[in-house]
């Protein structure tokens, strides 16, 4: 590949020494400039500032991220559905779907006593095994009651 001008080979990885560049140049001479951020760097700044916002009138100082959740969560909490559809897959993103109540409660033996005699009445099987079943595990009516008076639906991960 050498020629009469040249005395090298030209190819992958060695350019002809005309279009190399002179030693001190940079190849990006407008490149990224010493201490500029990035959007990431910038966003984390902008959320992490303090600032005072009014919230029904009173104003509120925090921190930005803080204000924007707690707005969000008042919009929601008032009834605004757009809100509360941004803020509900948000809340399963961060905190998942664990129910953070989920150590199981007990009926107090009056009440459970009372669920039986309705049941009784009703002609459930189940009301005639007395409190938590045959085997002392909870029975369907008792998911049921718990899940009602932590004002849940009834429905239980295990």
């Amino acid at each position: 590949m050498a020629d009469g001008k040249n005395d090298y080979d030209v190819g992958y990885g060695k350019p002809p020494k005309h279009s190399r560049f002179p030693p001190g140049q940079s190849g990006n001479p407008k490149g990224k400039q010493k201490g500029k951020k990035g959007l990431k760097t910038d966003l984390a700044e902008e959320l992490d500032a303090k600032q005072t916002i009014q919230i029904n009138g009173k104003p509120v100082t925090g921190r930005r991220q803080q204000l924007v959740v707690m707005a969000l969560a008042a919009r929601a909490a008032a009834g605004d559905l757009k809100a509360a559809r941004t803020l509900l897959p948000l809340i399963v993103q961060v905190l998942g779907t664990e129910d953070r109540g989920a150590e199981r409660r007990s009926l107090s033996p009056q009440d459970q006593a009372i669920l039986d005699d309705m049941l009784g009445e009703l002609g459930e099987p189940e009301a005639k095994a007395g409190a938590g079943g045959r085997d002392g595990q909870p029975r369907p009516a008792d998911e049921l009651i718990e899940g009602s008076a932590e004002g849940g639906d009834g429905d239980k991960s295990e």
